[in-house]
């Protein structure tokens, strides 16, 4: 009687056994390859998987950003050349000039019309006196009529060409060449025409 009892008793306990194998050693999913298995290296290659893919989903989410920034800046040196073109048409002389490099800072109506985000200017001490630097450089140029003859008194049928040239060096925070090769514009500019 003992013997049968041990015997049914060693049958259940090698079927239990058989059971907990079976659940701690899982059969691999579809996606894996039959020798992982379900082991720790399945789970280790998956963490360096998305390790690299979430590096360069970020790489290319920073440029974008980047892009983004510069592109800000291009629309507004674009916009302020048309609005500065339009006032030194409306106004001439009070540019300062008819031809040539515009002194800066602009007057305050002519400053008022360009976007703030391209008005930046930098105060250094060189040599015990502050010197002011300007991002922004505007050049001023007339025409008689239709022509390239440049003109210093502009009539009613000549025109005048605004050139913006904007320093975008502070906008850039990547390195100037990322390491998929792609490199970002240090000078921005725009030009706009209109008749007097």
């Amino acid at each position: 009687m003992f013997k049968s009892q041990n015997a049914s008793l060693v049958a259940c306990l090698s079927s239990v056994k058989s059971i907990l194998r079976r659940r701690r050693h899982r059969a691999p999913a579809a996606s894996e390859p039959w020798w992982l298995g379900g082991s720790r290296l399945s789970h280790g290659q998956s963490m360096v998987e998305f390790a690299l893919g979430a590096t360069v989903a970020l790489a290319v989410m920073l440029i974008g950003i980047q892009f983004a920034l510069i592109g800000q800046s291009a629309l507004a040196v674009s916009q302020g050349a048309a609005a500065l073109a339009r006032y030194a048409a409306h106004k001439p002389g009070a540019l300062g000039s008819y031809n040539g490099k515009v002194a800066m800072p602009l007057p305050g109506e002519a400053e008022n019309l360009l976007p703030s985000s391209i008005t930046g200017k930098t105060t250094a001490t060189v040599k015990g006196k502050p010197v002011t630097t300007y991002d922004l450089t505007v050049n001023i140029a007339s025409y008689a009529g239709s022509t390239t003859t440049p003109t210093d008194h502009p009539a009613q049928t000549d025109r005048v060409v605004i050139s913006l040239s904007y320093d975008a060096t502070k906008r850039i925070v990547l390195p100037p060449t990322t390491l998929l090769g792609i490199s970002f514009p240090n000078t921005l500019a725009s030009s706009d025409t209109q008749m007097y």
